[in-house]
């Protein structure tokens, strides 16, 4: 199981991811179970959503796993490596973070900070997608080891700089997703988690981000948050802070 704590103020919160098994201390804390399938445990925390996400079968073949992908994405995948994309991982946490933060504010999203990838550091990977040595595409991978999931959880690229080939960038994400894919097969993991799917949504972009992760041939998943009420209170104000966020 992933479990690690953040700071918010002068408190501290815990998470945890893909299982709910609440002792009684975190019941009283600010406590957070996230993306968690063993619903029929019934833990007793004061708050709950539904989620969703998509997963691929790492259990099937390399071969099997490539069918399931878009056709366009296998020859994407084929171009990106003829035309010198090189995908590895890497343990620059301040490059990966000066990365991140500069297409999170060009996107307007939340960014992340030194602290927090320090906070989850026994969980997380980074992952690089290079051509001619500048990174193109940046993701973090956060891993269950337990449990064999890894979960897609950060992502960014140079798709905003018009110094870039964006095409290449394109075929370099699909690239990098496949690369960490089986490199976590490898391992021996079963689940590679997409890191959500939004329900229900006329949103352009956002549909536009559930097609990309379904076109590599996943399925939709149903999931569960569990909050205790101090994580509840917490999240609420955080929200409006950006304080319990990636950043």
């Amino acid at each position: 199981m992933v479990r690690f704590k953040k700071k918010f103020l002068f408190l501290q919160v815990t998470e945890n991811w893909f299982q709910c098994e609440p002792g009684v201390w975190d019941l009283i804390m600010p406590t957070a179970w996230l993306h968690v399938k063993n619903r029929n445990k019934k833990p007793s925390p004061g708050f709950s959503d539904i989620t969703y996400t998509i997963e691929n079968d790492l259990t099937l073949s390399k071969e099997e796993i490539l069918a399931g992908f878009l056709k366009s994405n296998r020859q994407q995948i084929r171009q990106a490596e003829e035309a010198g994309v090189v995908c590895q991982f890497s343990d620059d946490v301040e490059g990966f973070v000066e990365f991140f933060n500069e297409f999170a504010r060009s996107v307007n999203i939340g960014t992340t900070s030194l602290r927090r990838m320090n906070e989850m550091k026994d969980f997380i990977k980074i992952t690089f997608a290079m051509h001619e040595g500048r990174i193109l595409v940046a993701h973090t991978i956060l891993m269950d080891e337990k449990n064999k999931i890894c979960r897609a959880f950060h992502s960014a690229s140079k798709r905003t700089d018009d110094a870039f080939d964006k095409s290449l960038i394109a075929k370099a994400n699909k690239a990098l997703h496949f690369h960490d894919m089986m490199y976590f097969k490898d391992l021996g993991y079963e689940i590679y988690d997409f890191g959500g799917y939004t329900a229900n949504t006329e949103d352009k972009a956002l549909l536009g981000i559930n097609n990309f992760k379904l076109s590599f041939g996943g399925k939709v998943v149903e999931c569960t948050n569990y909050y205790t009420v101090t994580y509840h209170i917490l999240k609420k104000i955080g929200a409006k802070m950006g304080a319990l966020g990636r950043g």
